[in-house]
């Protein structure tokens, strides 16, 4: 079941929404590719993202060597750090003239060499590092999960990319549960930017590590509200913190169909 739900943070009005919830602590995602500094004082474990999207549909590429990146994950002393992977997106895969299998091939690629530089120059970096399985079909995954496996490439955890910007619930449901019934439980997932509304789905809370999301900063206009910006995200974080320990707590006094069977 879910352990860690991290909050975005991509901006300072954000970082100082979070830390005006002080001394409460959060789990905190930033993304390589804004790079938000400083991270929020009263951060509890904080996780990396490569920040493939932004870069692959702006550059369509990395900009930088893996070794800027692993170098920004020590200085951050990140808990988590994911795999510099290749996204799957409709979108991503036209800006870039790429398949889906090549991006899988080519986050495949990425993870080899980013784990040889963490076991030759980073190996306190070691257990810390997320490898990503892409995809957009179900047998995209499961596809990549499998030569994931013959590699020897799976991580204690494990991301699920691709999934964020996906309108269908119940296709998210289904490759969330299914990638888990395919994975020892010494495997953990993540699923980057799930929405909540699959979150409430007992199963998918069941089949997750942890997940994280930054919904809670959408909808923030200074046009139609004329607040402070931090003030309108402090408001519209403390929904979320409760809407999170309200579903934590529902999921726990509810019986899985395991507990059932």
């Amino acid at each position: 079941m879910v352990q860690y739900f991290f909050f975005g943070v991509g901006e300072g009005s954000s970082r100082k929404a979070i830390e005006s919830f002080a001394p409460r602590r959060f789990n905190v995602m930033i993304n390589y590719a804004s790079a938000v500094k400083p991270i929020p004082k009263n951060v509890n474990k904080l996780f990396i993202d490569s920040g493939g999207f932004s870069f692959f549909f702006k550059l369509r590429e990395y900009p930088d060597p893996h070794e800027k990146y692993l170098e920004f994950v020590l200085k951050k002393n990140a808990d988590f750090f994911a795999n510099r992977d290749y996204p799957c997106e409709p979108e991503v895969l036209r800006q870039t003239g790429r398949t889906v299998m090549e991006n899988q091939l080519k986050t495949i690629e990425n993870q080899i060499a980013i784990q040889d530089l963490i076991d030759d120059q980073y190996p306190e970096l070691r257990n810390r590092f997320v490898a990503v399985v892409q995809g957009w079909t179900l047998d995209d995954y499961l596809r990549m999960l499998d030569e994931m496996k013959s590699q020897g490439l799976l991580t204690r955890l494990i991301g699920i990319g691709s999934v964020c910007r996906r309108g269908q619930e119940r296709q998210i449901r289904r490759i969330i549960t299914t990638l888990r019934a395919e994975l020892p439980r010494k495997y953990g997932l993540h699923a980057f930017g799930v929405k909540f509304s699959v979150l409430k789905y007992k199963n998918v809370w069941d089949a997750l590590y942890s997940a994280d999301s930054l919904a809670y900063r959408y909808g923030i206009d200074r046009v139609k509200d004329p607040r402070p910006i931090p003030e309108q995200i402090r408001e519209s974080l403390g929904k979320w913190i409760n809407r999170l320990d309200a579903l934590a707590t529902a999921h726990s006094n509810q019986m899985s169909l395991m507990e059932v069977i």
